[in-house]
């Protein structure tokens, strides 16, 4: 009489759609159709894994695999029978190693597709090691694939579903999906939108920073959509968000952003105010590389209008304010003060870090009359100049010589993906000892070529990045070009936010110390005055 063995099935399903299905009964069905076939095989147990994935999920965080591994210490069962041996798992550097622990406890392994996995020669590791390693291919493969939906449907412009972005609401598309859903798409929220545009003129115009924004917007008792109150963070993803310039973004982890084409009807900011707000936001967050940039106030705050620009003509350092107070003492004895001066302060030699040997404070009121008096006279000369032949000039300049790298860069990642891609393939032919390349040589140029592959990647990352920076300058001039005849009137209204960020388009630091007063003015507003004599350079007293 043949021995009776006893078979414990194991059954999984990872995703809702599979759940929803038949999925389990199907493998059901097979499993005990094939122990039925099987003489002397009897069915003891069935484990079952709903909505779980052998890809994502360890086995050592499965219950039902540590179920059968106490089971089968326990000697419960004989063999364990899945309808594909994926349903161990997915994960190329686990899941070899489970089926090969059953099987060195004397658990025979079957699957109703592949049949019996033994573990005795080499070649049966190497079999395993493979079926597994391509099930973990297939599974990102599959998360490739919904990846890759995701990004088309961005790059189509598609509302993928999910939270609605603030300035937005969705409403029917007319269009329906595989399941027979109707898609939506967004619109621009009227009041929602009017917001945004605040925020980003806060930005721009002010040099208010999120936290500020947040602030005024809760003193104004502005609604948010579901919070009580605005919070600096909600500020911050919605200044960052390029949707309010009418593009997608969809990434995934931190993987590389994918982004649609500019859709116009849901454009909020022009890119152009959007592109600036961005930069004035990394030269003035403290972790960025841009930080040294003294282009844009570190803060608009207070009431000193270089503060950020200004800077030691001695020892280079940041000039703050501080304020000398007046005091007198009364007949009754009580101190009282007349007058409160606001000066500005340089910051190495208050604090030592420099050997700083010239003044320490300068007057503001003398400082900042001098230096809008240089601001003036420049003012004054490009009302005089016909700069529009040479704005033409500088935007062929700036779009050629960057973009012609970027699009060299590009071949390049391009041919090194494809190098990688064919290093990649000789993968199983090396392990099964079938490539010309032995596996530590190969793991070894596969490394090189990643290499390769994020410092082409950073280099043109930084192109495109000096080339965004570029075309902001540009833009900055082009709008103080059209505006220079009113510009004074502008800069006499304004508040102190603005007239800060105002001086700020138009100059680049200002040198201050005890025998002068210099005024560097940006680069390209000195190209156009380079055709002039005037050098931006006065004594102050």
């Amino acid at each position: 009489m043949k021995q009776i063995k006893r078979v414990a099935t194991l059954y999984r399903v990872s995703t809702k759609g599979q759940l929803d299905g038949n999925d389990i009964p199907m493998q059901q069905r097979a499993c005990r159709t094939m122990i039925e076939k099987q003489e002397g095989w009897k069915l003891i147990k069935e484990y079952s894994e709903r909505g779980v994935s052998g890809f994502k999920v360890s086995a050592s965080n499965r219950d039902v695999i540590r179920q059968a591994k106490d089971d089968a210490e326990n000697g419960l069962f004989d063999v364990l029978l899945v309808f594909m041996f994926d349903r161990l798992g997915r994960k190329d550097d686990e899941t070899p190693f489970v089926l090969e622990w059953f099987v060195n406890r004397g658990i025979e392994m079957w699957s109703v597709i592949e049949g019996q996995q033994k573990i005795e020669v080499n070649t049966d590791r190497v079999i395993n090691y493979l079926r597994f390693w391509q099930s973990s291919g297939e599974s990102r493969r599959t998360s490739n694939r919904v990846n890759e939906k995701h990004m088309q449907m961005v790059e189509d412009g598609i509302f993928r579903g999910g939270g609605i972005p603030y300035g937005y609401r969705s409403v029917d598309s007319g269009k329906f999906n595989k399941k027979g859903k109707v898609l939506l798409k967004l619109v621009i929220h009227e009041e929602e939108s009017l917001v945004v545009q605040r925020m980003f003129r806060l930005v721009l115009d002010e040099g208010y920073g999120q936290l500020r924004i947040a602030k005024l917007l809760n003193e104004e008792n502005i609604p948010t959509r579901k919070a009580k109150q605005w919070g600096a963070a909600t500020v911050n993803v919605i200044l960052k968000n390029p949707i309010y310039k009418g593009i997608m973004r969809y990434r995934k982890g931190s993987g590389d952003a994918v982004f649609s084409e500019p859709i116009p009807e849901l454009m909020i900011i022009s890119e152009e105010e959007w592109n600036s707000a961005q930069d004035i936001r990394e030269k003035k967050n403290p972790k960025s590389k841009q930080n040294n940039d003294s282009s844009v106030p570190m803060s608009t705050k207070g009431s000193l209008l270089l503060t950020g620009i200004a800077r030691c003509g001695c020892c280079n350092s940041r000039l703050t304010s501080t304020t000398f107070v007046n005091k007198y003492k009364a007949a009754n004895g009580e101190i009282l003060r007349y007058n409160q001066n606001k000066s500005y302060r340089c910051t190495g030699k208050l604090q030592g870090k420099t050997d700083c040997s010239g003044q320490a404070t300068f007057s503001s009121k003398m400082v900042e009359r001098q230096v809008m008096k240089q601001v003036n006279s420049h003012l004054n000369q490009l009302e005089t100049i016909d700069f529009s032949s040479e704005m033409d000039l500088i935007k062929n300049k700036i779009s050629n010589e960057e973009e012609k790298k970027i699009k060299k860069l590009q071949c390049i990642l391009e041919e090194h993906y494809n190098e990688l891609s064919i290093l990649n393939a000789e993968v199983p032919k090396s392990i099964m000892g079938k490539s010309a390349f032995k596996p530590k040589m190969l793991n070894d140029l596969i490394e090189k070529k990643e290499l390769e592959i994020t410092q082409t990647t950073n280099e043109m990352n930084e192109t495109e990045r000096i080339l965004s920076s570029k075309k902001i300058e540009l833009s900055e001039l082009e709008t103080l070009m059209e505006y220079i005849p009113v510009w004074q009137d502008v800069f006499d209204e304004a508040s102190t936010e603005k007239k800060k960020m105002m001086l700020s388009t138009m100059i680049d630091v200002v040198y201050v110390s005890k025998e002068k007063i210099l005024v560097e003015i940006k680069g390209r507003i000195k190209e156009f005055l380079g055709h002039s004599s005037s050098e931006s350079k006065y004594s102050g007293s």
